[in-house]
């Protein structure tokens, strides 16, 4: 149908305006320039530029995100791992904006703040999960299960603090194969402490081949 082409094309201009110009600094007026047509004609689908957003997370990200989380619990080997961290950083890549600027949406929309927070304690429950296989995996002792919860909450913060810098860096000509590789060594490095030294080994091999192959 006709108006969910238009929709989705509200929805692909945003994401790319957001992404360029930050969301904080694009109106549904320069969404419906770039789209050549009328403002009015943007708020027959979309009310606002919240509403905008809101339907970009619950229409485009979170089935990425579920998937992503699906992969994330079902890792076995330092392969898979690296393989996760990619996808993980390229979804993070398409909506950067998003990942970016959480504190100024959260502040102008109450009711993203709602719909985000489900995902993010079930991404927190899949973080966890693979941690405390990974924890078991190695061998180590004496890490509690508060422990293991914060552990596995850094890695998800640290995650988030890297689009932050691979985003600043992209002025600089820092692109998606860069990213990876920032991603990549900066995720293994913070996971190194909790494995043993034949994982250690098992990932540095795989790591060297992977970037070798990008």
């Amino acid at each position: 149908m006709k108006s969910n082409r238009t929709k989705g094309k509200i929805l692909e201009t945003s994401i790319k305006l957001f992404n360029e110009k930050k969301a904080s600094n694009v109106s549904t007026v320069q969404i419906s320039a770039a789209m050549e047509i009328s403002p009015g004609n943007l708020y027959y689908y979309y009310a606002n530029k919240e509403e905008v957003i809101r339907c970009i997370w619950q229409e485009k990200m979170v089935g990425e995100i579920d998937d992503l989380m699906e992969q994330y619990e079902k890792i076995e080997n330092s392969e898979q791992l690296l393989d996760f961290f990619k996808e993980a950083i390229e979804h993070c890549i398409r909506y950067r904006f998003f990942y970016t600027e959480m504190p100024t949406l959260f502040t102008n929309d109450s009711k993203l703040m709602g719909v985000y927070a489900e995902i993010s304690q079930r991404a927190k429950e899949s973080a966890v999960e693979m941690f405390r296989k990974l924890v078991e995996k190695s061998g180590i002792d004496g890490l509690s299960e508060d422990k293991v919860e914060y552990a596995a909450e850094n890695g998800l913060l640290l995650m988030i603090s890297l689009i932050s810098h691979c985003d600043i860096r992209s002025s600089e000509g820092f692109d998606t194969t860069n990213a990876i590789r920032t991603v990549w060594r900066n995720m293994t490095g913070y996971l190194y402490p909790y494995m043993n030294q034949q994982m250690r080994e098992e990932l540095e091999k795989a790591l060297r081949a992977k970037e070798a192959a990008l």
